[in-house]
């Protein structure tokens, strides 16, 4: 599966294009901003037709240019956790009023909760709730090719903050050892900076080391 990583918007997160090469049926994750950089990669991964504009949650870094690139890819659903769709209609919630930043509300296609599965072309992917950074983040699991988008739930070395609405410390380790019970070949996509795997946030992250002791 092509998969690409295209940091957008005011803090650059992490915005992924998908694309299954045999079907030619694509997604984008985490639209945190709209140029037309990311038209130009989506015509470059050979997508025909794109299929979700998938978010792992609501704050306004991950979603600020969901908006403006429905406009342009209408027949795309919109897929968010159930549990943070009231982040895509409020501007305090998804912090853009905290951090000074522009924020156009949408409305979402599909919400989605734990186990929830879609396919992207011929990959199923699978979802995992794993709330703490935000109430209602999920993860989009895909088995068969073994790789994860964790948002900011998991990075590398690291977890999300839980200082914002809806965050809450247990809640996120809770969900990253949900994350752990995935096997160590697993990559893991991040919401911000470089991707991981399983296998060396087990050994390596710090929040995870803590929790052992």
């Amino acid at each position: 599966m092509y998969i690409k990583r295209l940091p957008l918007g005011d803090v650059e997160a992490n915005c992924y294009i998908i694309c299954d090469e045999t079907t030619k049926v694509g997604a984008v994750l985490d639209v945190g901003g709209f140029s037309e950089e990311l038209l130009k990669e989506i015509k470059e991964a050979g997508i025909e037709k794109l299929k979700y504009i998938l978010c792992t949650h609501g704050h306004f870094d991950h979603i600020a240019g969901v908006k403006k690139f429905k406009e342009k890819y209408p027949e795309a659903k919109i897929v968010i956790g159930e549990k943070d769709a009231i982040l895509t209609e409020d501007s305090q919630k998804n912090v853009a009023d905290y951090f000074g930043a522009s924020f156009e509300k949408f409305k979402p296609d599909v919400l989605v909760k734990e186990n929830d599965e879609f396919e992207i072309g011929s990959k199923k992917f699978r979802v995992l709730e794993t709330p703490g950074h935000s109430l209602g983040g999920v993860c989009y699991i895909c088995d068969e090719e073994k790789f994860l988008f964790s948002g900011d739930t998991l990075f590398k070395l690291t977890v999300g903050r839980t200082d914002l609405w809806g965050g809450n410390l247990n809640e996120l380790l809770d969900s990253v050892e949900k994350l752990m019970l995935l096997s160590d070949d697993y990559d893991v996509y991040t919401g911000h900076n470089i991707s991981t795997t399983i296998g060396s946030e087990r050994v390596r992250n710090r929040y995870l080391r803590k929790k052992r002791i």
